[in-house]
Protein backbone atom coordinates (compact mmCIF):
# COMPACT_ATOMS: atom_id res chain seq x y z
CA UNK A 1 0.00 0.00 0.00
CA UNK A 2 1.06 3.56 -1.13
CA UNK A 3 0.80 6.55 1.34
CA UNK A 4 0.62 9.94 0.23
CA UNK A 5 2.19 12.69 2.14
CA UNK A 6 1.20 15.63 2.85
CA UNK A 7 3.99 17.29 0.70
CA UNK A 8 3.31 15.36 -2.00
CA UNK A 9 -0.74 16.60 -1.79
CA UNK A 10 0.15 20.33 -1.75
CA UNK A 11 3.07 20.15 -4.58
CA UNK A 12 0.63 18.03 -6.97
CA UNK A 13 -2.37 20.20 -5.97
CA UNK A 14 -0.41 23.22 -6.82
CA UNK A 15 1.07 21.96 -10.01
CA UNK A 16 -3.03 21.10 -10.91
CA UNK A 17 -3.55 25.05 -10.14
CA UNK A 18 -0.50 25.97 -11.98
CA UNK A 19 -1.68 24.27 -15.25
CA UNK A 20 -5.66 25.27 -15.12
CA UNK A 21 -4.44 29.08 -15.46
CA UNK A 22 -3.79 29.93 -18.59
CA UNK A 23 -1.74 33.04 -18.04
CA UNK A 24 -2.25 36.25 -20.21
CA UNK A 25 -0.06 36.65 -23.71
CA UNK A 26 0.44 40.14 -24.89
CA UNK A 27 -1.52 40.56 -28.13
CA UNK A 28 -0.26 40.80 -31.69
CA UNK A 29 -1.43 41.91 -35.03
CA UNK A 30 -2.66 45.28 -33.39
CA UNK A 31 -3.87 48.26 -35.22
CA UNK A 32 -4.65 52.00 -33.94
CA UNK A 33 -7.17 53.24 -36.62
CA UNK A 34 -7.05 57.00 -37.60
CA UNK A 35 -10.24 57.17 -35.31
CA UNK A 36 -8.35 55.72 -32.52
CA UNK A 37 -10.10 52.76 -32.00
CA UNK A 38 -8.06 49.42 -31.62
CA UNK A 39 -8.29 46.48 -33.79
CA UNK A 40 -6.91 42.83 -33.29
CA UNK A 41 -6.29 40.50 -36.11
CA UNK A 42 -8.07 37.87 -34.32
CA UNK A 43 -6.18 35.13 -36.72
CA UNK A 44 -2.42 36.30 -35.54
CA UNK A 45 -3.98 35.59 -32.00
CA UNK A 46 -4.81 32.14 -32.05
CA UNK A 47 -5.12 31.73 -28.43
CA UNK A 48 -8.31 33.81 -28.41
CA UNK A 49 -10.38 30.66 -30.12
CA UNK A 50 -10.09 28.86 -26.54
CA UNK A 51 -12.79 30.19 -23.98
CA UNK A 52 -11.13 31.56 -21.09
CA UNK A 53 -7.85 32.69 -22.75
CA UNK A 54 -6.25 36.23 -22.50
CA UNK A 55 -4.45 38.51 -24.27
CA UNK A 56 -3.32 41.71 -22.64
CA UNK A 57 -2.37 45.23 -24.95
CA UNK A 58 -1.60 48.58 -24.70
CA UNK A 59 -4.20 50.96 -26.48
CA UNK A 60 -4.27 54.79 -26.95
CA UNK A 61 -7.45 55.72 -25.43
CA UNK A 62 -7.59 53.00 -22.46
CA UNK A 63 -4.18 52.02 -21.57
CA UNK A 64 -3.15 48.30 -20.64
CA UNK A 65 -6.62 46.38 -21.55
CA UNK A 66 -7.49 42.88 -21.55
CA UNK A 67 -9.31 40.57 -24.24
CA UNK A 68 -11.11 37.75 -22.66
CA UNK A 69 -12.44 34.79 -24.48
CA UNK A 70 -16.63 34.30 -22.45
CA UNK A 71 -17.75 32.10 -25.74
CA UNK A 72 -17.30 30.41 -29.08
CA UNK A 73 -20.15 33.16 -30.60
CA UNK A 74 -18.34 35.69 -32.75
CA UNK A 75 -19.10 38.37 -30.50
CA UNK A 76 -17.77 36.31 -27.30
CA UNK A 77 -15.56 38.35 -25.55
CA UNK A 78 -15.37 41.03 -22.92
CA UNK A 79 -12.53 44.09 -22.76
CA UNK A 80 -11.76 45.34 -19.32
CA UNK A 81 -9.53 47.63 -18.32
CA UNK A 82 -6.57 46.54 -16.38
CA UNK A 83 -6.35 49.66 -14.57
CA UNK A 84 -7.82 49.45 -10.90
CA UNK A 85 -11.01 51.30 -10.21
CA UNK A 86 -9.19 52.05 -6.23
CA UNK A 87 -5.77 52.52 -6.84
CA UNK A 88 -5.32 52.89 -10.40
CA UNK A 89 -2.58 50.40 -10.20
CA UNK A 90 -2.16 47.61 -13.10
CA UNK A 91 -3.90 44.38 -12.21
CA UNK A 92 -2.04 41.05 -12.59
CA UNK A 93 -3.38 37.78 -13.84
CA UNK A 94 -3.88 35.64 -10.90
CA UNK A 95 -5.55 32.54 -9.99
CA UNK A 96 -7.59 32.25 -12.80
CA UNK A 97 -8.89 35.98 -12.01
CA UNK A 98 -7.10 39.42 -11.49
CA UNK A 99 -5.69 41.35 -8.54
CA UNK A 100 -4.37 44.46 -7.71
CA UNK A 101 -0.53 44.00 -6.15
CA UNK A 102 1.83 45.84 -3.78
CA UNK A 103 3.40 47.68 -3.27
CA UNK A 104 0.99 50.54 -5.13
CA UNK A 105 -2.37 48.42 -4.92
CA UNK A 106 -3.69 47.22 -2.11
CA UNK A 107 -4.91 43.40 -2.66
CA UNK A 108 -8.19 43.68 -4.47
CA UNK A 109 -9.58 40.51 -6.28
CA UNK A 110 -11.32 40.57 -9.85
CA UNK A 111 -12.84 37.51 -11.76
CA UNK A 112 -11.67 36.64 -15.14
CA UNK A 113 -14.56 39.15 -16.67
CA UNK A 114 -13.47 41.80 -14.25
CA UNK A 115 -16.26 41.23 -11.60
CA UNK A 116 -15.28 42.64 -8.27
CA UNK A 117 -14.57 39.47 -6.16
CA UNK A 118 -12.54 41.06 -2.73
CA UNK A 119 -12.21 44.63 -1.52
CA UNK A 120 -10.94 47.18 -0.77
CA UNK A 121 -11.68 48.12 -4.83
CA UNK A 122 -15.71 49.42 -4.52
CA UNK A 123 -16.61 48.29 -8.09
CA UNK A 124 -15.75 45.82 -11.13
CA UNK A 125 -12.61 46.39 -13.68
CA UNK A 126 -14.27 49.14 -16.27
CA UNK A 127 -15.55 47.03 -19.35
CA UNK A 128 -14.60 49.02 -22.39
CA UNK A 129 -16.86 48.61 -25.46
CA UNK A 130 -15.93 46.42 -28.72
CA UNK A 131 -17.12 45.12 -31.73
CA UNK A 132 -16.23 41.92 -33.11
CA UNK A 133 -16.69 39.48 -36.09
CA UNK A 134 -14.86 36.28 -36.47
CA UNK A 135 -11.88 38.12 -37.74
CA UNK A 136 -10.93 40.62 -36.06
CA UNK A 137 -12.06 42.70 -32.54
CA UNK A 138 -12.31 46.33 -32.94
CA UNK A 139 -12.11 48.38 -29.00
CA UNK A 140 -14.09 51.29 -29.33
Amino acid sequence: MSTFSRRGFICGTAALAAMATVPAIAATGIKTLPNGKTEIDLATNASLASVGAVVELDTQKYGKVAVVRTSKSANGFSVISLSCPHAGAIVKQSNGGWVCPPPRGHGSEFALNGNLKVGPAASALKAIKFTATSKKLTIA
